[in-house]
């Protein structure tokens, strides 16, 4: 995830933890304590919030999107079913411990560009390798390429250079691997940051609307209707999405979400 430092709570500065700062590879790299959950920790990149983890609770998703992408899970990866999830970028790895520790059977691989966010993600944000998750370090445009045909269910990508998705991933090319990686009626789900007169996320709806049979897209509602900046969630598949129980799921939880069709994004800025 990549957006600006925002959040309904208070972070730092408290005694609920310690606050970490290391310089990489990658720009200024925090750990902030969240002053509202004891247990609660923020990743920073350049100021910038990369993701946000609850240590004693790997199941709680505190972040808007990170939350928005955990209610479509529930459809697209049921509960007590088997499923293999290739994750393009690490960040606090919110979603591969949500996983790992919801749907313990689902086998994932997680991609991180940066050593440096794997380490600290090991040291101080509970991340545990195990036989059911493994966690490559690399450009996940050229680690990809390494992947067998076929090899995933669903691939989340989720990676970013500041707001902005990595071009290695954004480009018609990279849609076509995403695709080989899918197994047949496999679903690819991209967050992009984007704000009017969105042309990221207009481009990219295009590129997966050329290269997959289905495009959807969700958010919060302002920004779907393009009204606000935010993150859009594109899901594609070359077969048909579950529309109505995804929209029914979106509509309720703490960050309720909107289900639109993938040509609206596609419409953007025209």
């Amino acid at each position: 995830m990549a957006k600006k430092r925002n959040s309904r709570r208070a972070f730092g500065g408290s005694s609920t933890g310690e606050q970490v700062r290391v310089e990489s590879s990658m720009g200024t790299l925090e750990i902030v304590p969240d002053r509202g959950r004891e247990s609660g920790r923020l990743l920073l990149i350049d100021g910038l919030s990369h993701g946000y983890v609850d240590l004693a609770d790997p199941e709680h998703l505190e972040l808007d999107y990170v939350a928005r992408i955990g209610a479509a899970l529930e459809v697209l990866v049921p509960r007590g079913e088997p499923a293999r999830v290739l994750h393009l970028g690490g960040g606090a790895f919110s979603l591969p411990r949500f996983l790992a520790s919801t749907r313990p059977h689902v086998e994932q691989v997680v991609i991180e560009k940066s050593s440096a966010i794997v380490r600290l993600a090991e040291r101080h944000l509970r991340l545990r390798r195990a036989d059911r998750l493994t966690v490559l370090t690399g450009d996940a445009a050229v680690v990809t390429a390494k992947l067998d045909d076929h090899a995933f269910d669903l691939v989340l990508g989720d990676a970013f250079e500041g707001v902005a998705t990595p071009a290695g991933l954004a480009s018609e090319a990279f849609a076509g691997e995403v695709r080989r990686l899918l197994a047949p009626g496999g679903r690819y789900l991209m967050n992009v940051v984007d704000a009017p007169p969105w042309p990221h996320a207009a481009e990219q709806a295009s590129i997966l609307g050329e290269r997959f049979a289905d495009l959807l897209a969700f958010g919060g509602r302002e920004v779907v209707r393009g009204k606000h900046a935010g993150n859009v969630l594109l899901l594609a598949s070359d077969a048909p999405l579950p529309r109505e129980p995804l929209a029914r799921r979106l509509a309720g939880g703490a960050y309720p979400a909107e289900l639109v069709p993938g040509e609206r994004m596609a419409g953007w800025g025209r």
